[in-house]
């Protein structure tokens, strides 16, 4: 109700102080126009001035004279005169802008007519009678500008009143209207008369003007004009036939009289508007609002009664409430005076207290949902820090950084145990004095260490309200006293196994018992350690196991390297031999068995041989120490020297050996040498896993990338899905019953990908089980020359290649011998 009463209030104001500001813009509208009307009449006097110096002018020079000249130009004169004063009261309103302009147009071209017309009628007598009759040119020109003038005058007069009528309405208004209309007929048939031009109809309209636009309250414009009629009715070109068709002898006296007395009808009716003075807009703006702002008064004192009264004790309930809201108010608000007699408030002053016990439990949800919120962010920002790797003291720092925010006048830390279990090292203090951090660091874990080394050494909280009293704190209470702090609360930091890695504890500068949601924000800040600590180990831990493994695979590479040359010295030395001894027992007939046995030392120190060769070529592209010795290459040559040596195995097993080139291949530049070696590990492998009857082809082709693909396909056995991720693993077979009867050492398809992989391409396969496998070389088009090529369309041989036939024997047996899936 107050504020009902207080809007009403406030809307009378407002209605008030709008209608105020009407009545100023009216008052002030008002006195404008009274402003417009003074000049109307001024402009109306001007306009006289210039009709009754043109129609002079006109008749004179019917009767021309000596005393032409003067005469006329002291009328023109006035006539300026009073046009230019009319027009200097004007007020500078944009309405008027353009009656301005007009104005001024046809004063500046009449100027030069006038100067036209004063050199014509100054001329020394005696003149041509013609040069100054009223029809000659420039003196034609003259007259009609005048006319014109006296015209813009008639027009800015009507709407100069039409203007003020607007703002200033007036019962003159309209009798001034009308009788400028008047006057403007009645010139236009004047001005017809004197230069000569038919009157006639001008003269009927005359005699009958007065029509509808005419007030009630004719002041004698009607009867002007009728004796400007009769008046003009004898001043035509008919002359005395229309005098005697009139009864009366009119002359230009008369007319002009007339014409007088209608323009004299204008100016009393602007006289009377001009002396009725317009409003004070002071005046008007009060005399406007004070009905509203009289009723918003009373509506005021009516507030004021009614606050005083029955709202006083409503609003002082009211305050306690707000009260009771911020928390200003003891827990059982005190009765409030005066409130026992009215039933309402008592009522409302009875629900304070339940009102103050559900604030207070919503202004503690809210705080707490707050915290949670809070330590939500901090979460977030330390588990991202921990993710992407950050210094571990960072992350603790932030961690206690996050914790104090909630922490009103908190100073938190985190020790971590040091490697050797016994003593704690600072990992984080953000807010603790340098000094304290430098006391405590390296202090060692016990039954009587402070709050961290204690919690540590317990494995549990330890709570110090008053380091000042606590014997926990014996060896370090001047360190506290110094650093200016009284209250210390330790959580130890535990690993998922129970053992500590380290405390986090809140300082107080004043003695303080923990609430039990501070001791959960400790709590959680522990985990969050935990998680950023064991993570930061374990990545240590992992970069240790990384680099001892990095280091054992490079001695092992070493190893292999160093052995495989030792190895292969010796064998070399031994199958040298074995040959030699084959050849001799050959030679005897009766050492036919003992060559077979020298034949078997020499194949299989051949494939020994071959097996430490591979061993070597791996080794030695794990170990990076594999360059290329690239020359220009014919594919086809290439491929065909890879079929050749294929092709004797491929027989033995009745294998149909197929090979497909696209046409026109262009140059490879590659290492040959590598390149028949993953060819032929590729070809040996399909010959060797396919069943006898069957087919391996081998085709070469540009794909869609312009890349060089070199596929070996076979209808063996293929290879299972689940199998396909081990096939380039070194030493790796797969198991099944080919593996299990046919030798090998896992390594050809390893040593094929790594070769191709140094060639910037890579090994692709495609398998089925039951249906064959298809292995593709895929060379990268940087590979791939446009040149060299002769005009038989074939690849020129390039000097210094080598041939197929020129690999060595144990390398062709080990391609032939060898499967690595």
């Amino acid at each position: 109700m107050m504020a009902a009463l207080a809007g009403l209030a406030v809307l009378q104001l407002g209605l008030a102080a709008a209608d105020m500001r009407a009545a100023w813009g009216t008052a002030r509208d008002a006195q404008s126009a009274h402003l417009l009307v003074v000049a109307a009449r001024d402009m109306a006097g001007a306009m006289d001035a210039q009709s009754s110096q043109w129609t002079a002018a006109a008749l004179a020079l019917r009767a021309p004279g000596a005393a032409l000249v003067e005469e006329l130009a002291q009328r023109r004169r006035q006539a300026d005169r009073a046009l230019d004063a009319a027009l200097d009261a004007l007020p500078p309103l944009p309405a008027l802008e353009g009656a301005r302009q007009r104005l001024a147009g046809v004063r500046q071209e009449l100027a030069g007519l006038r100067r036209a017309a004063d050199q014509s009628l100054n001329q020394p007598f005696p003149v041509p009678a013609t040069s100054r009759a009223p029809d000659s040119p420039p003196l034609r020109d003259w007259l009609a500008g005048e006319r014109a003038l006296a015209t813009a005058e008639s027009r800015m007069v009507r709407e100069l009143v039409a203007l003020a009528a607007q703002d200033l309405p007036n019962p003159d208004a309209d009798i001034a209207a009308d009788a400028l209309a008047a006057r403007r007929d009645a010139d236009l048939a004047w001005a017809d008369a004197v230069t000569g031009a038919s009157a006639a109809a001008s003269t009927a309209l005359l005699l009958d003007w007065r029509g509808a636009t005419m007030p009630a309250s004719d002041v004698g414009v009607t009867a002007a004009m009728a004796r400007f009629a009769t008046a003009l009715a004898g001043q035509g070109p008919s002359g005395p036939e229309a005098v005697q068709q009139a009864g009366q002898q009119a002359a230009p006296g008369a007319a002009q009289a007339a014409l007088a007395d209608i323009g004299a009808v204008a100016t009393r009716a602007l006289d009377r508007w001009a002396a009725v003075p317009p409003p004070a807009p002071a005046w008007a703006a009060v005399a406007a609002g004070a009905p509203l702002a009289g009723a918003a008064l009373l509506t005021l004192v009516i507030l004021v009664a009614l606050r005083q009264g029955v709202f006083g004790a409503v609003s002082r309930t009211a305050r306690l409430m707000r009260d009771l809201a911020e928390g200003r108010v003891a827990p059982s608000p005190a009765p409030v005076p005066g409130t026992g007699r009215d039933e309402t408030v008592a009522e409302l002053h009875s629900a304070l207290a339940l009102y103050w016990s559900h604030a207070r439990r919503i202004e503690r949800e809210t705080q707490r949902r707050e915290r949670a919120e809070r330590l939500l962010t901090v979460e977030r920002k330390v588990l991202g820090m921990t993710a992407g790797r950050a210094p571990l003291s960072t992350v603790l720092s932030a961690l206690c950084s996050g914790m104090e925010a909630d922490l009103e006048g908190g100073l938190c830390s985190i020790v971590l145990v040091d490697a050797d279990g016994r003593h704690i090292r600072t990992g984080a203090a953000p807010s603790l004095p340098a000094s304290f951090a430098r006391a405590v660091d390296g202090a060692p874990v016990g039954p009587v260490a402070g709050s961290c080394g204690t919690a540590i050494h317990r494995g549990e909280p330890v709570i110090v309200t008053d380091i000042a009293n606590d014997p926990l704190w014996q060896d370090y209470r001047a360190a506290a006293a110094e650093a200016d702090l009284a209250a210390c609360w330790s959580i130890p930091i535990l690993a998922g196994d129970g053992h500590a890695l380290g405390a986090f504890a809140i300082y107080f500068r004043s003695p303080r018992s923990p609430e039990g949601w501070m001791l959960d924000l400790a709590r959680r800040a522990s985990r969050l350690a935990t998680v950023a600590i064991s993570a930061e180990r374990g990545a240590e831990e992992l970069e240790r196991a990384k680099a001892a493994a990095e280091l054992g695979n490079r001695t092992k590479t070493e190893f292999l390297a160093n052995m495989s040359h030792e190895l292969r010295t010796p064998l070399n030395a031994i199958i040298g031999f074995a040959e030699v001894l084959e050849g001799d027992l050959r030679r005897a007939p009766d050492q036919v068995t003992n060559a077979g046995y020298a034949g078997d030392i020499v194949a299989s120190g051949r494939h020994l041989l071959a097996i430490i060769n591979d061993i070597l070529d791996v080794s030695k592209i794990e170990a990076g120490k594999v360059e290329l010795r690239e020359r220009v290459c014919d594919v086809a040559a290439l491929v065909a020297g890879c079929e050749r040596i294929a092709r004797g195995r491929a027989l033995e097993k009745r294998i149909d050996l197929v090979t497909t080139m696209a046409p026109d291949l262009p140059p490879l530049l590659a290492d040959d040498v590598k390149i028949k070696q993953i060819l032929l590990n590729l070809l040996s492998n399909a010959v060797k896993f396919t069943e006898a009857g069957g087919r391996v082809s081998l085709t070469a082709t540009i794909n869609a990338e312009a890349q060089m693909v070199i596929a070996v396909s076979d209808t063996g056995i293929g290879i299972a899905d689940a199998d396909l991720s081990k096939v380039f693993v070194p030493f790796q077979q797969i198991d099944n019953v080919y593996a299990r009867t046919t030798q090998g050492t896992g390594l050809g398809l390893s040593l094929s990908k790594g070769l191709a992989e140094l060639h910037g391409g890579r090994l692709d396969i495609v398998s089925r089980l039951g249906q064959g496998t298809t292995v593709s070389l895929v060379l990268p088009s940087q590979r791939l020359l446009t040149g060299g090529v002769g005009d038989t369309g074939r690849v020129n041989s390039v000097p210094g290649a080598v041939p197929s036939a020129a690999l060595a024997p144990a390398v062709l047996a080990a391609a032939l011998g060898d499967k690595g899936a």
